[in-house]
């Protein structure tokens, strides 16, 4: 099935006529059967990204989508929320990103011209000042010689006046440059930054586990621990798409606290969470994660405003430690196997990979 969106408004187009609720309910209802459709939970992201892929505002965004599900496909979840991390969650600041690299640009290509003149100034002062000097090897006259020197002069003040121009317009380059470099430097760091939880996305999950294993034979063991909050969709079917997010956050604050030095803390997509956990054992790793099952269990959660008890909420959790020669991939699909027998004993527990 083929989904049909909406035309972009242009720039001749008559003024924004008032919001049509029905027209809205009925693309909102569009992008939950779509979602449905296509096998993903009714996740808020998910949501979002098939409403604005069926209002048809960003062309980017929709080629993007109709790339990721071709007709008759179905789609991955971690997919979908990495298109929508880059088309929505971060606003304009991809476009930024292209923003700040021509300004760079400009401001290194204003360097270059004006490294240019004053190298031309200086050849010309060079010359003048090797004529005038000539000139006076030969002049006998001494009002020639007296006029000489004052040209001389002249031309000696003119340079170093050219040079203090050259100088601030350099100095004011560099500072600009540094300026936009630190902002292209900003936004690359934003760029790895899950929105929701503030703990790294899935991007600099997989940078963060492939310098691991490149480290690793040199430093150490290195273990990975993929957890995965039990019964996640009755906390948002039951209580609203704000209070599962709000348990989210808390959820990657404990997070946070267990790790600590070269350990990475990601939100692997949904409602998983991964920790890399470098020179570190498995025992080791089996520790940090039953530390963080037990505390995570411990909570009360208790619903703002209301007062109301969300109740306990728990997490399964799997280990596996590296071994020599294993890629990402194959870790990460070890760790998810744990993961999965953790699920299937009951929940509520940390399995370690044999």
């Amino acid at each position: 099935m083929t989904m049909e969106r909406m035309q972009p408004r242009t720039q001749t187009d008559a003024p924004a006529a008032p919001v049509d609720l029905a027209a809205t309910g009925e693309r909102a209802r569009r992008a939950l059967a779509e979602a449905e459709r296509r096998g993903l939970p009714p996740d808020p992201r998910v949501f979002e990204l098939f409403y604005a892929y069926l209002g048809g505002e960003d062309p980017r965004l929709c080629a993007a989508v109709d790339a990721l599900l071709p007709e008759g496909g179905g789609a991955n979840l971690d997919a979908v929320e990495r298109l929508h991390e880059t088309h929505l969650a971060l606003g304009g600041q991809a476009e930024r990103f292209l923003d700040v690299g021509r300004e760079v640009e400009l401001e290194l290509a204003l360097l270059s011209e004006s490294l240019a003149r004053r190298s031309a100034a200086n050849d010309a002062f060079h010359y003048d000042l090797t004529r005038a000097r000539d000139g006076m090897s030969i002049l006998a006259r001494p009002g020639t010689v007296r006029q000489t020197i004052r040209d001389l002069i002249d031309l000696t003040t003119r340079y170093a006046q050219q040079v203090e121009g050259h100088d601030a317009e350099l100095a004011a380059a560099r500072a600009q440059i540094s300026d936009l470099q630190d902002e292209l430097q900003d936004l690359r760091e934003r760029s790895y930054i899950d929105h929701l939880t503030g703990l790294a996305n899935r991007r600099r999950f997989d940078a963060a586990l492939e310098l691991a294993i490149h480290e690793a034979p040199e430093r150490g063991p290195l273990s990975l621990v993929i957890c995965d909050l039990d019964h996640f969709k009755r906390i948002n079917d039951g209580f609203g798409h704000a209070v599962g997010d709000s348990v989210l956050k808390q959820f990657a604050r404990l997070l946070r606290q267990n790790v600590q030095g070269k350990d990475t803390a990601a939100r692997f997509g949904g409602e998983e969470f991964a920790l890399v956990l470098p020179r570190t054992e498995r025992l080791g790793a089996r520790h940090v994660a039953e530390r963080i099952r037990q505390e995570l269990a411990a909570r009360a959660f208790v619903i703002t405003g209301t007062r109301k008890r969300l109740g306990s909420v728990t997490a399964s959790l799997g280990v596996a430690e590296w071994r020599r020669g294993e890629g990402a991939a194959a870790l990460i699909a070890r760790a998810d196997a744990a993961l999965y027998r953790a699920k299937n004993s009951g929940r509520n527990r940390v399995i370690v990979s044999d």
